[in-house]
């Protein structure tokens, strides 16, 4: 008996660590499958669209640094086997002076890439939503 219950409480303990693998952690984004370039641009321009500074960018090795007040965040772009580009953003320093920065960033960025219209079937809404589906599939978008 002890037995059942000693592996009915490991399977419940199991079950409870899969409950924070839910979310999405912040400052992750898609993978970008658009020009390397382009990618480190929409990032770079998202950084500024939130009025940060730019203390230090370099595309070569795909890294940026920028701050706002006390708040820094750390930008890495890594080209991945398959050719596309992982973007993570990482807060930096006091991230407590403006807790809802990082998000605003990664919202920023995935408007940017969004606005580019990478997607096939999409076209741009001219709203801030970014594109929406061709009702009648990739073909007919124009």
């Amino acid at each position: 008996m002890s037995s059942c219950v000693a592996a009915l409480m490991l399977a419940l303990a199991a079950l409870a660590t899969l409950g924070g693998c839910a979310s999405a952690q912040p400052g992750r984004v898609p993978d970008s499958h658009v020009h390397f370039n382009r990618t480190f641009d929409a990032a770079v321009g998202a950084l500024v669209d939130q009025k940060m500074t730019i203390t230090q960018q370099d595309r070569r090795h795909g890294s940026i640094d920028a701050k706002a007040g006390s708040a820094v965040i750390a930008v890495t772009l890594r080209t991945l086997p398959d050719g596309a580009i992982r973007v993570a953003f990482e807060p930096q320093g006091d991230s407590s002076a403006d807790p809802g920065l990082l998000q605003r960033v990664t919202d920023a960025y995935n408007a940017r890439m969004s606005n580019l219209s990478v997607l096939g079937g999409f076209k741009d809404s001219s709203s801030q939503r970014g594109p929406v589906p061709c009702p009648s599939g990739p073909a007919f978008c124009k």
